[in-house]
């Protein structure tokens, strides 16, 4: 893949995840890292954040470029009780 190639699934990525806690808990969030995984296992980018100004609100994610979809939603006891105290269960689909 070429770097402007990966360069754009990690754009890609990234907005999505922000929109996904955004739409779907309101929460403002930012990513801190993307890891484009290997090919030949999964056509995946995992991503690790938190949720704007508050570092300890921490999670991890992973975005399905071939499907288009979020996936693997992995959180910390702090983002997991700031989503219950919003009024949502982190755990419906």
């Amino acid at each position: 893949m070429k770097e402007s190639e990966k360069q754009a699934l990690f754009q890609e990525a990234e907005t999505k995840a922000v929109n996904y806690f955004k739409e779907k808990y309101e929460l403002n969030v930012v990513i801190t890292s993307k890891e484009l995984l290997p090919e030949m296992a999964l056509d995946s980018i995992a991503m690790e954040g938190h949720v704007v100004e508050q570092e300890e609100q921490e999670f991890t994610i992973s975005y399905d470029y071939t499907d288009k979809k979020i996936k693997n939603f992995g959180m910390s006891p702090a983002i997991k009780a700031a989503i219950i105290a919003k009024g949502y269960d982190p755990f419906a689909k």
